[in-house]
């Protein structure tokens, strides 16, 4: 079957080509009712879909958004990701996005993927190499950073932030009020997205006169309950912690249960607190306490100033998304 056109739509319902364009894009209110319900009556019926490519190429835009993440199985990734569509899609905006790799050049590849594809703009919810960063600061896109600063200068980049950081200082001080005065800190290798949380946990313990002991800290692999497990099982050793601070929900699941293992009762013997408030911390054993950082709502943050610079040139800028303390069992 022979692929339907616009023009083959305007023959048919004895109209210009340009004013089915109209029509489709609503952009002009001075057709008539019945003319616009006559063309849309034949896009339904002949199942017609406007190409998206060619519309682009005309008006220098693509009405699609890149969105680079590492790691898209975090739940807490996932719903920024979620929050990002649902602004997008009513928007009538397309998401790309590339779940990169470590390597620098896979995420190279990536970043020129999205070149190709003519984005309007890009979301970044991981760091980048700073080869990487003169690359993206050629490409005269406008971009918002998730929880970052660049290491470079780039004019055109906004920047959301979770809070992260104060998440982190609010679950020490939370510690602190509940009677705790060992506390440990559960994160993944310095290298990682976000390793700089554990500055909260530093000011906080500074703020308390409480002095900071190494032995207490535990920084390898990444964000997931192996780096929790692992940690536990290293510091876990007699010490006499009587509280975790955990990088993210993932890491204090396996936490949990490694305590849970070595017959530690938790909050009795020892406290726990996580960051992220993703959806499985509310059926852990204990439910898990947490701090809730919004995610979704970061997601439609980012979307939202994007598409303003995009569509209205209004500047990119920083904002602040306040974290929340979640209660629960674990506490």
């Amino acid at each position: 079957m022979k692929k339907v056109t616009m023009k083959d739509i305007a023959r048919e319902a004895g109209v210009s080509i340009t004013t089915v364009s109209k029509i489709l894009n609503n952009v002009d209110m001075h057709i008539s009712e019945a003319t616009r319900e006559k063309v849309m009556g034949l896009v339904k019926e002949y199942n017609y879909i406007p190409n998206q490519i060619a519309k682009g190429l005309r008006r220098n835009n693509s009405d699609t958004i890149g969105v680079v993440t590492y790691d898209i199985s975090d739940p807490y990734v996932s719903e920024i990701v979620r929050g990002i569509e649902s602004v997008c899609k009513a928007n009538r905006l397309g998401v790309i996005i590339c779940n990169t790799s470590p390597e620098k050049e896979k995420e190279l590849e990536d970043l020129q993927f999205l070149g190709s594809k003519m984005v309007d703009g890009i979301i970044f919810l991981r760091s980048l190499s700073p080869k990487n960063e003169e690359w993206v600061s050629n490409i005269k896109t406008p971009i918002i950073v998730v929880d970052r600063e660049l290491s470079m200068h780039i004019p055109d980049m906004g920047m959301v932030d979770s809070s992260s950081v104060d998440a982190i200082y609010q679950a020490t001080q939370l510690l602190i009020r509940e009677g705790c005065r060992k506390i440990s800190y559960i994160g993944p290798s310095p290298e990682l997205r976000s390793s700089n949380r554990i500055e909260g946990y530093r000011n906080a313990l500074k703020d308390n006169g409480i002095t900071l002991d190494e032995q207490f800290v535990y920084q390898k692999g990444a964000f997931n309950p192996e780096t929790g497990m692992q940690g536990a099982a290293s510091l876990f050793t007699g010490a006499g912690i009587d509280g975790v601070v955990c990088a993210n929900d993932l890491i204090a699941s396996g936490v949990l249960l490694t305590l849970n293992r070595k017959e530690i009762r938790v909050p009795k013997d020892v406290k726990v607190i996580g960051i992220d408030n993703i959806p499985i911390s509310q059926y852990l054993i204990p439910p898990l306490t947490t701090v809730d950082l919004h995610g979704y709502q970061v997601g439609n943050e980012c979307a939202e100033m994007l598409i303003s610079r995009i569509r209205d040139d209004i500047p990119l800028s920083q904002k602040l998304i306040d974290c929340e303390i979640v209660m629960r069992e674990s506490v």
